[in-house]
């Protein structure tokens, strides 16, 4: 069997830096500094959308003064029909929850396909609201939720309503309208299944269809505080203006998410493997390039550390820990900021420049790291075909119960070697168990004296199940079968399973023990919620985060047109717009 990191691609071609090693790109300290990329799902969405002039019509706003009501945009995509339809009501404050177990929205809506019937309109209203307590047709792709941040939404209609633009410090760091808490997809309560959608969708590449979505709730957001701030003005008398443009880009949607992102990753290598290469391949390919002192892409990487910093300086007072605080992370941008400056203006640029940088960044830290990685990243617009094809997952290789005991246990020493150090005889190294939460209906860890007998474990303990696998492998003999060797050590199933789905995928495994006292959930949601597209990730506790999507991100307006400039990697707030 081949392995993935052996084989030459079109994107590793040329390339003089090697990708990464995995003991590097899945360790927790790594995943601390993960930041968006031109290649993250948000962007990639963004940018095929205005490529291929998507539209977007608002169809119905029927709306209260309080925007309570129902909201209908159709999409027209590459020659295919889509709608989305929101139910709108305005909750008490102390009602608003972002839990899995809530009950009320004061939006839930629905992404669908096929004509909207005023009879499948009818069975939308009755259901969607529901949520998971609802069931819709199978022509249904996405269903959503989302909830006004009462600060920040009434703030802008009250600014709106009396003929003012908001202030970018009344608005603070992290600003949007609303804050989605769930996108649901691919089957779940009676959902389309993606994999029914033909290769030439506009919605075939995974979580285009939630990017989509939520990209239509922020429009949607803009809409609705327009609408209650003109309300506002005819009642009292004033003059109501529009959000101003740069202010509707700025903001963005909030979310945020709890543990269940985990499981979710360590259940699915194939694409973790294939997130990771969206970042690693071509990063690797802009370090391994030689640049002359005046070429325009050190230019670039100059102006997007600097637009970094300033970006940084905006964040200031975002709760941050335990990830690095802006006020850190600046000084160590502008440090890489002056070396680039003094190797511009000398004869001598160092071979290759970004490369040295790049290992500058690492030693300063894995946020430093990260940012100037999504700089790089940013000079590879030849890979962005490419990297929608890499996310196109196929199935892994099938179980082979005939593979050799001996094959097995050098696959293990391969990929999970990392593993060996490990010593899960100290109680503190399986100080957590994973499970479901009957009460909260989804995935939650505790410590593992308190489990009950008959709970249900989660299979993430991977990295103390392939230890106990390799230790029991030593003893048998090499040319016994995995089929023989598990009848006579059925508890190893699940391990020997996992080694070889793994074992075509570099990164397919968190270089990490995921029940260990030590282990924080924050690093791999961080990762993950990069990969979508989001930044101003703010720590809640050790286990959840809130974060901001599509910020600085394009409108309908400048989809329909083709604008999409994409260059929101490090949006600033709007200044002076009256």
């Amino acid at each position: 069997m081949i392995l993935q990191d052996e084989r030459t691609t079109p994107q590793t071609e040329g390339t003089t830096a090697p990708l990464r090693s995995p003991e590097t790109v899945l360790s927790s300290e790594d995943m601390n500094g993960a930041w968006a990329t031109r290649h993250s799902f948000a962007r990639s969405f963004l940018r095929r959308a205005a490529a291929k002039r998507w539209s977007v019509d608002r169809v119905r706003l029927d709306l209260d003064t309080g925007a309570r009501g129902t909201a209908i945009y159709t999409v027209h995509a590459e020659g295919r029909r889509l709608t989305f339809i929101a139910f709108c009501q305005t909750l008490a404050e102390s009602e608003r929850t972002d839990r899995v177990i809530a009950e009320a929205w004061d939006v839930t809506a629905a992404l669908i396909e096929g004509q909207l019937t005023p009879e499948r309109e009818e069975n939308l209203r009755r259901n969607v609201p529901l949520q998971e307590r609802g069931r819709v047709d199978a022509d249904t792709l996405v269903l959503t939720r989302a909830n006004r941040s009462e600060r920040f939404f009434d703030y802008v209609s009250q600014c709106l309503a009396s003929g003012a633009q908001p202030e970018a410090e009344r608005l603070g760091p992290s600003p949007y309208l609303i804050r989605s808490t769930a996108f649901y997809g691919n089957g779940k309560f009676g959902l389309k299944e993606f994999a029914g959608l033909a290769a030439d969708h506009p919605l075939a590449v995974p979580y285009r269809s939630q990017m989509l979505t939520a990209w239509l709730l922020r429009e949607l957001s803009i809409d609705m505080v327009e609408h209650v701030a003109r309300a506002t003005a005819t009642r009292t008398g004033t003059t109501a203006v529009p959000l101003d443009p740069r202010w509707s880009r700025y903001l963005g949607l909030g979310n945020a998410t709890g543990l269940g992102m985990v499981p979710f990753v360590v259940n699915h290598p194939a694409y973790l493997d294939a997130w990771c290469r969206l970042r690693e391949i071509p990063l690797a390919t802009g370090l391994g390039r030689d640049y002359a002192p005046d070429d325009p892409d050190l230019g670039h990487v100059a102006a997007l550390l600097e637009r970094a910093d300033h970006y940084l300086e905006e964040k200031q007072g975002l709760q941050t820990a335990p990830f690095l605080p802006p006020e850190q992370i600046r000084p160590q941008l502008r440090q890489l900021a002056d070396e680039l400056h003094a190797y511009r203006d000398s004869a001598s640029v160092p071979t290759p420049v970004l490369a040295v940088l790049h290992d500058r960044a690492a030693g300063l830290s894995p946020e430093a790291r990260g940012i100037f990685a999504s700089i790089v990243i940013e000079l590879r617009t030849d890979f962005d075909e490419e990297a929608e094809h890499l996310l196109r997952v196929e199935a892994g290789t099938p179980f082979d119960p005939a593979m050799p005991c001996s094959d097995l246990l050098r696959a293990v020493k391969a990929r999970y070697g990392w593993t060996g150090s490990l010593d899960f005889t100290d109680p503190d190294r399986t100080r957590y168990f994973w499970f479901s939460s009957a009460a909260n209906e989804e995935p939650r860890r505790a410590h593992r004296e308190t489990r009950l007998q008959g709970d249900a474990e989660h299979c993430t303990d991977v990295a103390r199940r392939v230890n106990a696998l390799a230790v029991d492998l030593e003893r048998v003999a090499g040319e016994r079968t995995v089929a023989e060797f598990l009848l006579a050590h059925p508890e190893h199933r699940f391990a020997a399973v996992r080694v070889q789905q793994t074992r075509d995928y570099r990164y397919g495994e968190l270089q990490d023990n995921l029940v260990d006292g030590r282990f924080l959930p924050l690093s791999t949601q961080r990762f993950q919620l990069a990969t979508y597209g989001m930044n101003n990730f703010s720590p809640k506790s050790t286990d959840w985060l809130r974060v901001t999507l599509f910020s600085g991100a394009p409108l309908a307006a400048d989809v329909h047109d083709g604008v999409d400039e994409d260059d929101w990697l490090f949006p600033l707030a709007p200044r002076e717009v009256k």
